[in-house]
């Protein structure tokens, strides 16, 4: 039980500098849709109000995030299953990676003039 929650702890540790480091904070998020023009309905087009409404979900989805990680990882290396924890998680996430590359693909097929938008 020690070991499932102190991995969960360094996996929310993990996800919240990987959010700083890698520019999905709220600030660089809104930066990349005022930069591609787009706005949230509703609102001005200003980076300040685009980072405020991110900055109410983002914070906590990278928490959340990093728990399910955390708590899959543990419970799948002590509960023994087949593959290990880690193993799991890196099968999804390139099922994952795939599946985003073949959605991206498809809407650039579809709609030409957003594969700029999505070249971010």
């Amino acid at each position: 039980l020690l070991f499932i929650v102190i991995l969960t702890i360094l996996a929310v540790v993990f996800a919240t500098i990987w959010v700083q480091i890698g520019g999905l904070s709220a600030d660089d998020v809104s930066r990349q849709l005022i930069d591609a023009g787009m706005q949230v309905p509703g609102w001005r087009r200003r980076r300040s109000s685009i980072s405020m409404i991110l900055g109410r979900y983002i914070p906590i989805m990278t928490v959340i995030g990093g728990i399910f990680v955390g708590f899959i990882a543990g419970s799948t290396q002590i509960l023994g299953v087949f593959g290990g924890g880690i193993g799991i998680l890196l099968t999804i996430d390139i099922l994952m990676q795939y599946y985003q590359l073949l959605m991206r693909e498809q809407i650039e097929e579809i709609y030409p003039s957003i594969s700029r938008v999505l070249r971010v």
